[in-house]
């Protein structure tokens, strides 16, 4: 167990690393190209009507997902994080 706390918080430091790096403003949801591959592969994975696992529950909770509940509202909260990185992208794109 504490090989995957330690983990967690290497991870997080790793973000905040890379989060301070980056000069461009984005919006709080936006998440950087890495982080949204490793949340499509994920999503490809994850079932939330089974047990969470702790290491599962860490990976939610690095998504901003906090409520471990409902896994409707769970599901809900992945779709719409994914949707809005994407759009945001286009729209980055389109304004190029």
């Amino acid at each position: 167990m504490d090989n995957k706390e330690e983990l967690f918080h290497i991870r997080n430091e790793n973000r905040q690393l890379q989060a301070e790096s980056e000069k461009v403003s984005h919006p709080d949801f936006y998440l950087n190209d890495e982080t949204l591959e490793e949340l499509q592969k994920f999503c490809q994975d994850f079932d939330p009507y089974r047990d969470l696992d702790l290491e599962t529950k860490f990976r939610l909770q690095e998504f901003g997902i906090i409520d471990l509940s409902n896994p409707f509202d769970i599901t809900n909260k992945l779709l719409l994080l994914l949707e809005n990185n994407l759009q945001y992208r286009i729209k980055l794109q389109e304004n190029k």
